[in-house]
């Protein structure tokens, strides 16, 4: 592939699944901002490695995962996560209160948690292509997702009592 308009349409597609993994790592928008533009310049000078059309998603969401790894690592400070990126709860839309306490929660879930339950349940990614992007086994994946579940409804139980 090394149509640039063809490029610039498949990073509009996939631009939401990008920013939410970005986020997922780094924690605020500023930096997620940084790691996508990034991210974008390193696929397109590296477009001809891309072998299948099909593959882009993983491919470029795997970009993104080790641009935002590496600006982890050369900033030692911690950054607090503030702000999560705009998650549409199906069937809450009108629960403001609901969308807030999980916000909150996935906030405090750690890494790598946070980016698993993002990617699988926002983004519809599977459980093989996370795999994939984020370098773990398949069963690693697994065991992100059950622990970030069983996490976030320790932290969720407390909210919702009755």
């Amino acid at each position: 592939m090394t149509d640039k308009v063809e490029f610039c349409n498949l990073i509009r597609e996939h631009e939401k699944p990008m920013y939410h993994l970005a986020f997922s790592i780094v924690g605020n928008d500023a930096d997620a901002g940084e790691v996508l533009s990034e991210s974008i310049f390193r696929a397109y000078k590296n477009l001809n490695s891309l072998k299948n059309r099909d593959a882009f998603k993983s491919w470029i969401l795997r970009i993104v995962h080790n641009t935002a790894v590496e600006l982890i690592r050369k900033n030692t400070r911690i950054v607090p996560v503030e702000e999560t990126p705009e998650i549409a709860l199906e069937g809450c839309e009108n629960h403001v209160i609901t969308k807030m306490v999980l916000r909150e929660a996935i906030n405090n879930l750690k890494q790598p948690y946070r980016t698993a339950i993002i990617l699988y349940y926002y983004d519809g990614i599977s459980i093989p292509e996370i795999a994939k992007i984020t370098d773990y086994s398949v069963a690693a994946v697994k065991q992100h997702l059950s622990r970030g579940r069983k996490i976030l409804r320790e932290a969720l139980k407390e909210d919702f009592k009755a």
